[in-house]
């Protein structure tokens, strides 16, 4: 394969950070919306938090389907593709007459948005010197709360003034502006396989992928049943029973698949692993917070669409604040203690949510969700470093969108529990503090997981320190 050309990280990093931007800006201006969502069609936590499952679900499944056909093919052609799909998702939202239409549309913008991520952290490390891609990482990660500091506050003054569907106007507007920076500055590389793009398709995995999905659908059904079946979660066996028999399947499947779909192979390095699971703990609590917060500040302070707004963005400056410095501690530090001190300030942060007192007010609830940004922040840019740094460079695509999976797959299933224990909490207790409180040390509980998860890492990145310990 020809090398790829050089590509000079100022215009590659910031052509990546536009449709990343759009992504993210979307979703946090969503996050503002739910109130009002739930306000609209009447719905119960659990039910409200399927407006979130939709769009997470083909997320999570699609993304490692967009790392195995880059590698492939070639990373730009779906890169903009995906970008096009999400696009048309959000169109969908805008105009959709009814709330099963919402989750289409929104299930039709997870599979556009899957693509973003994954391929953007492939293309980063491909063309990114080792020495620079934590800080590479760290600068494209950093659009993200910068986009969680810009959505919230637009959305909320255009849900208080316009409704919340006009949220989705700016998506278009940001969307073609990204598809056409994509096409001026991401490079073109060719793709591993000899074959031809259409013969590459033809013969992908789709067993795999149809498998991986029955499995991920099963397991999130079954965590919130009550939408679906009417059951109360986790009691519905013949969602448990598909779960297990499309996971077996699946396992299987992909042993056998000389050319698999997911790549299991990837979980035989030790640090792949470990931060796979750590990112996932990670993202089920950033899934959590970034759906629990908006229904606690309307619940419990009142808050208004634009005052709820202004608290997801002070959670997010606290992201931006570390996630840039993350980027640049783990290049010179190259330390997995990185990755567990952030982890721990998240569960500290989760132990003062869970204890808050009764009449402490929106400022002790600010202090602690910016407490939890920091942490937050502190180690991602480690994680992405650790997960992916002993990857051979012709299977990046496949183990960011492996690691993607898990990430977000984490922040589903996070948010699913959250809407549930929630929903009981609120069922038995009404819409006070006391309920919430169960939330927050049932994530307590995941990020302790993560946590000790990142002491199975290797002490430094592997090949950047000199040691493999």
């Amino acid at each position: 394969m020809p090398e790829p050309r050089a590509v000079p990280l100022s215009r590659l990093v910031p052509a990546l950070m536009a449709p990343t931007f759009l992504v993210i800006t979307t979703m946090a201006m969503f996050a503002v919306a739910i109130p009002s969502i739930r306000l609209e069609f009447a719905l119960t936590a659990d039910v409200t938090s399927w407006t979130v499952i939709a769009y997470t679900l083909p997320f999570m499944v699609f993304m490692p389907v967009y790392g195995r056909l880059g590698d492939g093919i070639g990373k730009k052609t779906l890169f903009i593709a995906g970008i096009v799909v999400f696009i048309v998702g959000s169109l969908g939202v805008l105009f959709a007459p009814s709330l099963t239409w919402i989750f289409v549309a929104r299930a039709i913008q997870g599979a556009g948005a899957a693509g973003i991520n994954p391929l953007s952290m492939a293309i980063i490390i491909e063309h990114a010197p080792p020495e620079k891609r934590g800080n590479a990482l760290g600068t494209w990660n950093s659009i993200g709360p910068i986009s969680g500091i810009i959505g919230p506050l637009i959305a909320g003054t255009m849900i208080d003034s316009l409704g919340w569907r006009s949220i989705l106007v700016p998506a278009f507007v940001i969307g073609v502006f990204a598809v056409y920076l994509s096409f001026r500055l991401v490079p073109r590389t060719p793709g591993t396989s000899t074959e031809s793009a259409p013969a590459v398709i033809r013969s992908f995995d789709w067993i795999g992928v149809l498998l991986l999905s029955l499995c991920a659908t099963f397991l999130v059904f079954y965590t919130s049943s009550r939408p679906i079946t009417g059951l109360a979660p986790l009691t519905d066996i013949r969602l448990l029973g598909g779960f297990l028999v499309a996971g077996v399947g699946f396992f299987f499947w992909e042993r056998r698949r000389a050319n698999p779909f997911v790549d299991l192979r990837l979980f035989r390095n030790r640090n792949f692993t470990f931060a796979s699971i750590s990112v996932g703990m990670r993202m089920a609590l950033m899934g959590g917070i970034a759906f629990i917060a908006p229904l606690l500040v309307t619940d419990l302070f009142g808050f208004s669409a634009a005052a709820t707004g202004l608290v997801l963005m002070l959670h997010a400056a606290a992201l931006l604040v570390t996630m840039r410095l993350g980027g640049y501690w783990i290049d010179r530090w190259k330390s997995r203690m990185q990755i567990v001190a952030g982890l721990l300030i998240e569960s500290a942060a989760m132990v003062a949510f869970a204890v808050m007192p009764p009449g402490a007010g929106i400022v002790y609830f600010v202090v602690v969700i910016v407490f939890h940004g920091l942490g937050a922040g502190f180690c991602l840019a480690a994680l992405h470093i650790f997960a992916l740094a002993g990857v051979p460079g012709d299977r990046s695509a496949t183990a960011a969108g492996l690691y993607s999976m898990v990430r977000f797959g984490g922040a589903m299933i996070g948010t699913a529990v959250g809407g549930v224990v929630l929903a009981s909490g609120i069922a038995s207790l009404g819409a006070t503090y006391p309920a919430y409180s169960r939330v927050f040390w049932f994530y307590l509980v995941v990020s302790l997981i993560g946590a000790l998860a990142a002491l199975g890492l290797t002490r430094h990145v592997p090949g950047l320190h000199g040691t493999e310990e």
